[in-house]
């Protein structure tokens, strides 16, 4: 056997089980930082366009900068929330192929996704997402902060099989 083989490279990524009712349990496969970095960078664009947008519509509308403000930080919110609460993905992380998964292995649920939305704004602390980049270096789940309060993992969604196995007999 090649030494290559005997040392997986960066590339490879462990895989997580969760215990679940299911048999057998399930595994998952975490995120790897580099795919969520530029998902985050793709979502991060298309908020910065919506929100900037939002905000010269409404600046023209209200002089509150403070209103205008919080209304496109909530746009930012619930672009997060409801894209992961729906989809179990954003528009960067769908592109990445990624998506969220509670413990269990399901889809994100809205608590979930609220949850682990409210501590993004801790995780960009104290610049550029450090706090949540160290995190997701040292957790064993490739969790950020987020993810361990809501109970997520940011995962890579499964291939599919081309040549799937044969549907079993209904009848005999």
């Amino acid at each position: 056997m090649s030494q290559q083989a005997d040392h997986p490279s960066h590339d490879d990524h462990n895989e997580v089980t969760i215990e679940t009712l299911k048999t057998p349990p399930l595994r998952i496969r975490p995120a790897p930082i580099r795919k969520r970095a530029i998902a985050a960078l793709i979502d991060s664009a298309l908020v910065s366009v919506a929100s900037a947008m939002l905000f010269l519509w409404l600046h023209q509308k209200f002089t509150d900068l403070l209103l205008v403000s919080a209304q496109c930080l909530t746009l930012t919110f619930l672009y997060y929330v409801l894209q992961e609460s729906i989809f179990a993905s954003t528009i960067g992380k769908h592109l990445l192929g990624l998506r969220v998964v509670g413990n269990g292995g399901d889809p994100s649920s809205i608590q979930e996704a609220l949850i682990r939305n409210l501590l993004r704004f801790v995780d960009w602390l104290p610049i550029l997402y450090l706090l949540g980049a160290l995190t997701i270096a040292i957790s064993s789940k490739k969790q950020r902060l987020g993810d361990i309060v809501a109970g997520t993992v940011v995962t890579l969604v499964a291939e599919r099989d081309i040549n799937p196995p044969p549907a079993p007999f209904l009848f005999h």
